[in-house]
């Protein structure tokens, strides 16, 4: 290194700083420097407008008093009573969030943790030069001694060779100080950068975007890369986040984290779709590529995945992939009442849930921008593996309720996102665990919907299905689902509600049922299936909604023709031109008064007090070729 570092410096006599730069990689001088760029005192200052325009809790409070006597502690210097009060940030604001005043509370305290953040963050980095110019002091004494006897000619070449070598271990130690520095001051950034990034994503759950970046060692004009909000952000809180965030912010999370961002409730469906879908064809490339480049088929490879080099969760995400992308090819296969095909989005998306059978939700249609969203929950047998999704039930109902209301645009979820009893035999069939598990899940996502919901409320209308029927009734009943009305199709039992009221619906909310008089999953507890003639006993899972005095509204549901199959009419709920499609479209473009009009409305077992085990629809002849009208056509309602 010889004597690279010495020269007459103006801050030093015989250490050169660019010199000393130079050898150590990095400049600590200025590593300070950009930290002590940003006014702490200013970001305290907007802290405490906010933290005094809104309305607080104790909590709110007792945050921001302790990360104030953090700043005060590190600051250490007079501040501005309130320079920012009367602030543009503040205004609009308060003026997005409303009544939501507690937040802005909340703001407060994560911008006064930015400012104690970086006030101690400059401390400490202030201490770390002060010692740095300390250390390089004494070191540039000592040097500067050693190298004033270096040009006395009386030494002797033993005395040369060892001040040459004691200048050597000067520079050496003044290099390792200032590295050391450097280390420190890049630790201290660091480690203020991972706190401001929290309390970044902190902010924007609350609904605050600072224009400006509050890192002052950024360069000028880039801002801190968004980062995904806490995991237990709930949806009003990753709206928020979301709606702070920048079009270019937004493209970036959702190129970088599309296994994260696609799942979560409070996240715009377009955007949760295009994750979702990007996640999928991943999925799809893993196994093709691999096909590809050993000359065989996908289906070869997620056959036999370890022959290839593949995991079988590649070949289970593989598999999954493709049973989804049948589903959203049968979802596009929906017409509306212009027999046009709308928009399909792929709203859920995790292929390895429940021991690999897969979690999935497609919507036909928009349910962000719809004025009636639909979500139909399958029971017994559904799961993506087996290809449920590409059952065509879901395309029928979009395509009937349509027609049912011209005038409102509509939506319906294909919802797959529980662990439904795979075959009659399973023991979760009959007993109502699975269903409570389910209904805790399908009240979140259902409730999330209205959070991302542009203009004015949807009408939701949620329909169970068989076993998802159930599951439909306790996530109302118990786990706090928000729908206005509730459709039950071949309901085994509501388990936890005893009546419609435990629906706990808005006021003119209904509870519609459908049963088949012949369907054997329909009959309670005890009782025969059929009308107490046909079919084995069938154990169900508490109440039977279409029996007099549950408070049901019952419709018309019977299926032509005769079989000695107890349970063929359970299949048909959705058939087209069925009486029970017809029906459901009625409930579901909010036009559930229409069913006594349109003559689908249906007597109640146990009607007459004939008792529950009597179905006066039993004696009646099924009907089928009901369509309601589209533009120009006249509705077809068999007699």
């Amino acid at each position: 290194m010889g004597r690279d570092i010495i020269s007459g410096a103006a801050s030093f006599r015989s250490i050169s700083v660019p010199a000393l730069v130079a050898s150590v990689g990095g400049d600590p001088w200025a590593a300070d420097a950009g930290l002590r760029a940003g006014n702490p005192a200013q970001i305290d200052a907007l802290a405490r407008a906010f933290h005094d325009a809104g309305r607080c809790t104790a909590a709110a409070s007792g945050a921001f008093d302790t990360a104030r006597i953090r700043f005060a502690a590190a600051w250490g210097a007079d501040t501005p009573a309130h320079p920012v009060n009367g602030s543009a940030d503040v205004q609009r604001v308060a003026t997005d969030l409303g009544w939501q005043s507690l937040l802005l509370s909340k703001i407060g305290g994560d911008l006064e943790n930015i400012a104690a953040d970086l006030a101690e963050a400059q401390k400490t980095a202030a201490a770390v030069i002060a010692a740095l110019e300390a250390d390089l002091h004494r070191v540039d004494g000592e040097l500067s001694y050693a190298l004033a006897l270096e040009v006395d000619p009386s030494l002797s070449g033993a005395d040369r060779r060892a001040l040459d070598c004691h200048i050597s271990s000067l520079e050496d130690e003044a290099i390792n100080r200032a590295r050391d520095a450097l280390d420190r001051l890049h630790r201290i950034r660091t480690r203020y950068s991972e706190r401001l990034r929290g309390s970044l994503a902190s902010l924007r759950v609350d609904g605050y975007d600072p224009e400006s970046s509050p890192d002052p060692g950024a360069p000028a004009g880039r801002r801190e890369p968004p980062q995904l909000p806490p995991a237990e952000t709930g949806p009003d809180g990753l709206s928020r986040w979301w709606k702070s965030l920048s079009t270019q912010d937004r493209g970036r999370l959702l190129a970088d984290n599309p296994s994260e961002l696609g799942n979560l409730d409070g996240i715009p469906v377009e955007a949760r779709s295009v994750a979702n879908t990007a996640v999928l064809n991943a999925d799809l490339r893993r196994v093709e590529d691999v096909a590809a480049a050993h000359g065989v088929t996908a289906t070869d490879v997620a056959r036999n995945p370890g022959e290839f080099g593949l995991t079988g969760c590649a070949a289970t995400r593989y598999t999954n992939a493709l049973r989804t992308r049948e589903g959203i090819a049968a979802a596009a296969s929906a017409v509306d009442e212009r027999r046009t095909s709308p928009e399909v989005y792929l709203l859920r998306y995790q292929p390895e849930a429940f021991r690999g059978e897969g979690a999935a939700a497609i919507a036909i249609g928009n349910p962000d921008a719809a004025a009636n969203t639909a979500i139909l929950v399958p029971g017994l047998g559904s799961n993506v593996r087996d290809g449920s999704l590409a059952d065509p039930g879901g395309a029928r109902l979009y395509a009937e309720a349509t027609r049912a209301d011209w005038n409102r645009s509509s939506s319906v979820i294909l919802w797959m996102g529980y662990d439904a009893p795979d075959t009659w035999y399973d023991p979760g069939l009959w007993a109502p665990e699975m269903a409570r598990t389910g209904g805790r899940a399908l009240a979140a996502d259902v409730n999330a919907l209205a959070v991302t919901h542009a203009g004015p409320p949807a009408h939701v209308t949620v329909i169970g299905s068989s076993y998802g029927s159930t599951a439909v009734a306790d996530a109302a009943s118990a786990s706090g689902m928000r729908a206005d009305d509730v459709v039950l199709v071949g309901c085994p039992g509501t388990d936890l509600a005893h009546s419609a009221a435990d629906f706990h619906l808005p006021t003119g909310g209904h509870v519609f049922v459908g049963a088949a008089s012949a369907d054997a999953v329909t009959w309670s507890p005890g009782h025969l299936s059929g009308p107490g003639l046909r079919g084995p006993t069938v154990v169900g899972l508490g109440d039977d909604p279409a029996v007099d005095g549950y408070g049901s509204t019952r419709f018309k549901a019977e299926v032509p023709g005769v079989s000695v199959n107890p349970f063929r009419d359970h299949s048909h709920y959705f058939d087209d031109g069925s009486e029970s499609l017809f029906s459901i479209a009625d409930v579901v473009s909010g036009h559930g008064d229409a069913l006594q009009r349109d003559g689908m409305a249906a007597h109640h077992r146990g009607e007459y007090g004939a008792g529950g085990w009597v179905d006066p629809e039993f004696l009646r002849t099924p009907t089928s070729g009901h369509r309601h009208s589209a533009p120009g056509e006249r509705s077809q309602i068999s007699p």
